[in-house]
């Protein structure tokens, strides 16, 4: 629960500006948060507040100072966005759990609705688990005779569902989230810029995402909690012999409307 230490507040009242649910008013001429307003934990009020009296479950709701971008950072993340590719083919080398963690723990940090982060992760790394999930797929492939295209690439030596990938990251999150399609991919491409920038490979994973909801034996293996679903897929791994040297003209421009 959000609170103002009495004996800190200055009643500079920034945190009023800030709040979107009006969790705060006057008494005495400091900041009070009402406990029955709902709060949505987005920690606007602490960020601005400038002697640190408000907390979360009385304990710190900032973590550090806001640092200010280099002059550098704008050009980067141009470069970061435009050189941004997808790849299928990747190197047998393992890619660290330090360097997932560190990702996925900063994806935190990506908005979502209401201030929810309903995305959760499974991360599958196992030779053996990779494996038996691709052979379910072919299988509901050529048992159902859906998206026999995935059974067709396979027989030519193309996996179009997990490439050559040696980390798939599965993401799901409640089906009654406010924005579970919307979250789970802004939490996603938020993961995969910080990966590619660490010089890893990442490609959405539709096929996948598809067979993770509809094969029965994955549904089975993956048990997902009640009420939940799969909204995302993630190839991960180093890239293999992809050198590309060049940023491709994107061919479907910006449609603006000015009004």
């Amino acid at each position: 629960m959000i609170r103002v230490n009495p004996d800190l507040c200055v009643g500079c009242f920034r945190c009023f500006g800030v709040c979107n649910c009006t969790v705060f008013s006057e008494v005495d001429g400091q900041a009070w948060a009402d406990p029955e307003k709902r709060c949505l934990k987005c920690m606007h009020c602490a960020s601005v507040c400038p002697v640190g009296a408000i907390t979360w479950d009385e304990e710190a709701a900032v973590e550090e100072d806001v640092e200010k971008y280099s002059d550098e950072f704008h050009g980067e993340l141009v470069k970061l966005v435009r050189q941004r590719r997808s790849y299928r083919h990747y190197m047998d080398r393992p890619v660290e759990d330090e360097v997932l963690k560190e990702a996925l723990e900063l994806a935190c940090w990506a908005p979502s609705a209401k201030n929810e982060h309903p995305t959760k992760w499974i991360v599958v790394r196992s030779r053996e688990v990779l494996d038996d999930m691709m052979n379910k797929i072919l299988a509901w492939v050529q048992e159902t005779g859906n998206s026999l295209e995935i059974l067709e690439s396979y027989k030519e030596g193309m996996n179009v569902v997990m490439g050559t990938a040696p980390v798939i990251l599965l993401a799901y999150c409640s089906d009654n989230a406010v924005n579970p399609k919307q979250d789970t991919a802004i939490a996603m491409e938020t993961l995969e810029l910080l990966l590619q920038s660490q010089g890893l490979g990442t490609c959405w994973a539709g096929y996948l995402t598809r067979m993770m909801n509809a094969v029965p034996a994955l549904v089975e293996d993956f048990a997902l909690p009640e009420g939940h679903s799969f909204y995302g897929a993630f190839m991960i791994g180093y890239p293999q012999d992809e050198d590309y040297i060049h940023v491709p003209k994107r061919l479907n421009q910006a449609d603006i409307i000015w009004k």
